[in-house]
Order: C-alpha cells, then sequence, then structure tokens
C-alpha cells in the first residue's frame, strides 16, 4: 500500500481527491467483490433493489447490517487515520453502500456530500467520503468524476450551469477519499460489457444527522459484536455528554452543568 498521512491530507486540501493505490489485498478485494455481487442478486431477485438507469445502475445501502466483511472495512485503521485528521476524533458513519454501474449507466447529477449545509458551508470540513474501487476506475465505465477545487469554493453547484469534470482513473483495489465538499457524480457508463464496482463509506462530524439511522437498522447481532469502536461509529455514544443521550443526561453532566459551592469550592 503507498500510503503517508501528510501527503493524503495534502493532496485532499489541494485537490479535493487523494488517492491511495494497493490499498485493499487481493484477498479482501475478492471477498468484498463476493458479497457485493451476491447481494446485487439478492436483492434484485427479491424485489427490493435500488435500481437506476433503467436497470442498469444498481445500489446497495447499510453494508454494515449485511456482512462481516463490510464490518471491517468500515473502521479499518488507515481510513479511520485519514477521518480524524479531516472530521477530528470522534467522527461517526452517516452511510454505507455500494454502487455498481453497468452498460448504458447514466452519469448522476453533480452534487456535493454536504449540500444540505446552506452555503457558504463551514470552513472546516463536515464531512469526507471513502471510495472503495472494487474495479478499475476508467473513463468509459463510469467511473466517479469531480471538479477538481470545487471544495473550495465551500458552496454547492448551479445545476443551470456546465462544468468540467475529472474522472478518477485507477485500478481495483485503490481507496479514494473525497472531500465532502467536492462536486462530484458517477460517471456514465459507455462500455459494452463490464461493470464498475464501488463502495462509499461516508463519515461526518459527530454533530450532524446521519442517512442512514443505524441506531433503528442495524441488527442485534450486529450489535453485540461490535467493536467500540464500530459502536461510536454508528452513533451508539455520547458525544460531548450532550448529544445522543437517553432519558437525559448522564449524572456526570448533570455535576458539570450544575455545581454545588461547599466550603468555598465547587463539587
Amino acid at each position: 500500500m503507498d500510503f503517508d498521512l501528510s501527503r493524503t491530507i495534502s493532496t485532499l486540501e489541494r485537490d479535493g481527491v487523494a488517492l491511495i493505490r494497493n490499498f485493499m489485498p487481493p484477498a479482501m478485494l475478492e471477498r468484498l467483490r463476493a458479497r457485493i455481487d451476491e447481494l446485487n442478486r439478492a436483492e434484485r431477485a427479491a424485489g427490493i433493489g435500488f435500481i437506476e438507469s433503467e436497470g442498469a445502475n444498481q445500489r446497495v445501502f447499510n453494508l454494515v447490517n449485511k456482512g462481516a466483511v463490510f464490518e471491517e472495512a468500515v473502521q479499518h485503521p488507515t481510513v479511520m487515520s485519514i477521518m480524524e485528521r479531516v472530521l477530528g476524533p470522534e467522527f461517526i458513519l452517516s452511510g454505507f453502500s455500494s454502487n455498481t454501474t453497468g452498460p448504458g449507466g447514466e452519469p448522476m447529477i453533480l452534487h456535493s456530500d454536504s449540500g444540505y449545509v446552506p452555503p457558504p458551508h463551514p470552513e472546516a470540513p463536515l464531512s469526507a467520503n471513502a471510495i472503495w474501487m472494487l474495479d478499475d476506475f476508467t473513463l468509459e465505465n463510469g467511473g466517479t468524476e469531480y471538479v477538481p477545487g470545487s471544495h473550495r469554493m465551500r458552496t454547492n453547484p448551479d445545476p443551470r450551469r456546465d462544468y468540467t469534470c475529472v474522472p478518477i482513473v485507477a485500478p481495483a483495489g485503490t481507496l479514494a477519499i473525497l472531500h465532502g465538499y467536492t462536486w462530484h457524480r458517477t460517471g456514465a457508463n459507455v462500455t459494452r460489457a463490464g461493470q464498475r464496482r464501488a463502495m462509499f463509506a461516508y463519515y461526518v462530524r459527530p454533530f450532524l444527522r446521519v442517512q442512514e439511522n443505524h441506531l433503528v437498522s442495524v441488527r442485534e447481532e450486529v450489535w453485540h459484536r461490535a467493536s467500540p469502536l464500530l459502536r461510536r461509529l454508528l452513533g451508539g455514544e455520547l458525544y460531548l455528554n450532550s448529544i445522543g443521550f437517553i432519558d437525559g443526561p448522564p449524572d456526570r453532566m448533570r455535576r458539570l452543568a450544575f455545581p454545588k459551592r461547599k466550603s468555598g469550592a465547587f463539587v
């Protein structure tokens, strides 16, 4: 794996996208591909597949709930180190999904992953995406496209304008980190055969509302075997003792909020 944390962060801040090549070992890459293929088939067969572009594109959501290999991926140490530098130490998972685009897949609307935030966006990034490339990303097969430097505008693209998009071209096994303000889209798949599979792990600062309501959707057995880190990512821990509590803050928070004076000191 070709990874240097400082270089990755510098590239992300400059371009809005940073690539880490040879990120996935072959065995892990094959496990992820096999499970994504299995889920695509199963959800189509069950009539619950999320299908776009007249059947050419398919998304699978809530991956944490759909295989142990995804539980491993979403808390990968390298990804965690990057997200901590970008979003601070208590970031959480907003959503984890896959996108498989096949021949005839249409380009997505150009957007920012922080598009729900009224512009101008705060100077500090609110979110970032880890893109796991399970197949080669090429200009022809629908690899993600982005507008370099758009993250520095801290706003959303104007749907009435045309922008010059650059494709992310990299081999399977690469990890791409996408700044939360970078304008991007799924590209068009103009090939006659072949597909482009990818996973998108979307992380946010801990005070934001998340895409996937993990506290409701994650299966009981996933919670039981989850590491402390994964439980935090899924929103199962307090933030600053004041966000995410149940039936009031914990006792330690009450003592901080309402100190009592005794013998000239707060206790």
